[in-house]
């Protein structure tokens, strides 16, 4: 019984990861695509540089999420193994 409630915990942790991972890589791209599109307002002040780090940062959080993700992944084939 213990064993399932494990299971089951890690199984949950996997699948938010791979969320929240997914939902900042989205926003990165939506960032992006913002900052690449042309419009006719004038960029002021340092807007194009804190985007680019915006964006870097939420790449970089996506990618820390997805290696959490795969990390618990591998811990639950091991435990449902029993390797």
């Amino acid at each position: 019984m213990d064993d399932n409630k494990k299971i089951r915990e890690i199984k949950g942790k996997v699948e938010d990861y791979k969320r929240f991972g997914f939902i900042l890589l989205s926003l990165s791209v939506f960032m992006f695509l913002g900052l690449i599109i042309p419009n006719d307002v004038p960029m002021t002040g340092n807007y194009a540089e804190y985007m680019m780090g915006g964006i870097v940062l939420s790449l970089v959080m996506a990618f820390i999420f997805h290696r959490k993700a795969m990390h618990y992944r591998n811990q639950l084939d091991n435990e449902e193994y029993g390797q």
